[in-house]
């Protein structure tokens, strides 16, 4: 399987080189630097240690705790809310891993670098440095049509003008791809630990053997769990386990940029723009804060990568007002609208498709 379901595949080489073409509007770059002096002045850049570590006792004992029930349970309707639970627990650590692929967790770059390890391959079976190429190539050019490494996919097109560069047999799939798109959600778990495997194999993959070794460790640890739960139980919690993960991380990225402006080669902005313009905020609220580790809160983030998930939030009130000063649109809106204005962005650049005009 060479193309990504999700989250990034497409017939480029696993690994995204980091290319970040000329922007078109260098003169508003000093919007930028006077955001961050203010965002550094209000202290919301520094570490958050602490915060980091309780958060990540909170996810372990998470995920300990849905395997003690995997392993101790003999009821089959608890064995299967605990395949969901394990799904939980799995995307807590996901949003953790983001956290530290970001540098955003732990103080000193070798602490780092075991927790980008632990995280990803022993933890979740994923590649770390294929999910740290990837994440950061989307970081540089997000929404470029052609280089934003989370808008290329076989079968979705953001643009209508994506359609010609996608394979015919694959165009009755793009005519109806945002109910296409609900589809492939549950598989994104699946869907991550081909491509870590493919990237291991790329020749600029970081210690191929040493990832490989972690992820045959990560999936001994998942057969012995499911050695314990017994046939053919093991099978429906798996099913469930991994469906259920694979929904409930993709869906905290789904609305994040999906369906907002894209950008071309030779049509940058500077990087203020670039980056409020391209991005989606989900309204905060401490549920949906927890929910989305801090990502409802998208512009922020992309604006400050570093920026500790917990200060997301006092941020954003004063981004905003920044953004309104500059007259750059910052768009916010609510959990469900979000969604729906990706699934109509969706249908609406497939029109064509299905004999309408877009």
């Amino acid at each position: 399987m060479r193309h990504g379901l999700l989250n990034g595949g497409s017939d480029r080489c696993p690994h995204w080189p980091q290319k970040r073409p000329q922007r078109t509007r260098p003169s508003e770059t000093n919007d930028y630097a006077i955001l961050k002096q203010q965002i550094k002045a209000a202290g919301l850049l520094e570490s958050r240690s602490s915060y980091y570590w309780l958060k990540t006792a909170l996810a372990l004992a998470t995920l300990g705790a849905s395997a003690a029930i995997a392993v101790l349970s003999s009821v089959w309707w608890v064995l299967l809310l605990d395949a969901a639970f394990m799904g939980f627990a799995f995307t807590q650590i996901a949003l953790l891993a983001h956290d530290i692929g970001h540098r955003q967790g732990y103080r000193g770059r070798r602490t780092n670098r075991i927790a980008r390890a632990f995280f990803g391959n022993v933890l979740l079976g994923v590649s770390h440095s294929w999910w740290n190429d990837k994440h950061n190539q989307h970081h540089a050019t997000p929404n470029h049509i052609d280089l934003d490494p989370d808008i290329q996919f076989p079968m979705i097109v953001f643009s209508s003008e994506q359609i010609q560069s996608r394979r015919k047999w694959l165009h009755p799939v793009i005519a109806i791809q945002a109910f296409v798109l609900l589809f492939l959600l549950p598989f994104q778990a699946a869907n991550m630990r081909i491509i870590s495997w493919q990237h291991l194999f790329d020749p600029k993959a970081e210690k191929p053997w040493l990832q490989a070794a972690l992820l045959f460790a990560h999936f001994a640890a998942y057969g012995v769990l499911l050695y314990f739960i017994g046939w053919p139980m093991a099978l429906v919690f798996a099913l469930i386990h991994q469906g259920t993960f694979g929904l409930y991380n993709s869906s905290v990225f789904a609305s994040n940029h999906k369906g907002m402006p894209l950008t071309h080669e030779g049509q940058r902005m500077d990087f203020l723009r670039e980056q409020v313009l391209t991005s989606r905020n989900v309204s905060g609220h401490p549920l949906t804060d927890f929910w989305y580790g801090g990502l409802n809160y998208q512009i922020e983030h992309h604006l400050f990568p570093t920026m500790p998930r917990c200060n997301l939030r006092k941020a954003q009130p004063l981004i905003e007002r920044f953004c309104k000063e500059r007259g750059i649109s910052y768009h916010s809106t609510g959990l469900f609208t979000s969604y729906r204005e990706v699934l109509t962005h969706l249908h609406r650049e497939s029109a064509s498709l299905r004999g309408h005009t877009a």
